[in-house]
């Protein structure tokens, strides 16, 4: 297992499971790759202004077959915001059109929301979305699909 180190502050608890889940994801599934997981600094680090001036907490750089990975991931609870319009849930779209605008085949960009929140606490608050639309937009359900939730994250990366 590879060591952790957390600076400058503590993770919280879904921020301290995602990086636990992912430890042991790769050591299982991506022993030989080059996978960097950094911690964004919250308010001076990489932020996205158009999308609410959000900081992912996590950047995670992936080097796999001449191109470069560049996934911002953030596990959080999700009831309050606003699932259909949310500028954090939907950065999975905007960063698609950063990603063109780069005009670099060898870069590819993803967003994530790793939810902490279970979907079935969601759908009683907010009926007007479906899980799959949920995940169509990358949020993926920590709780919910402890097993397989970073399958699919990698299989989206990838794609």
């Amino acid at each position: 297992m590879r060591a952790l180190q957390i600076k400058p502050i503590e993770l919280n608890y879904g921020e301290k499971d995602f990086v636990e889940d992912l430890a042991k994801y790769l050591e299982k599934n991506h022993k030989d790759e080059e996978i960097y997981l950094l911690r964004n600094q919250s308010k001076t680090g990489l932020g996205f202004f158009t999308e609410g001036n959000f900081y992912p907490d996590f950047i995670m750089w992936i080097k796999k077959d001449d191109k470069q990975y560049i996934n911002f991931i953030d596990p959080k609870g999700i009831r309050n915001l606003n699932l259909a319009d949310d500028p954090k849930i939907n950065l999975s779209l905007k960063i698609k059109e950063i990603e063109e605008s780069l005009s670099d085949r060898s870069i590819v960009l993803n967003s994530f929301i790793i939810s902490n929140t279970p979907f079935s606490e969601l759908s009683n608050l907010h009926s007007e979305i479906s899980k799959r639309e949920l995940e169509d937009k990358n949020v993926l359900f920590q709780k919910d699909d402890k097993s397989s939730y970073l399958n699919k994250m990698f299989d989206r990366i990838s794609k």
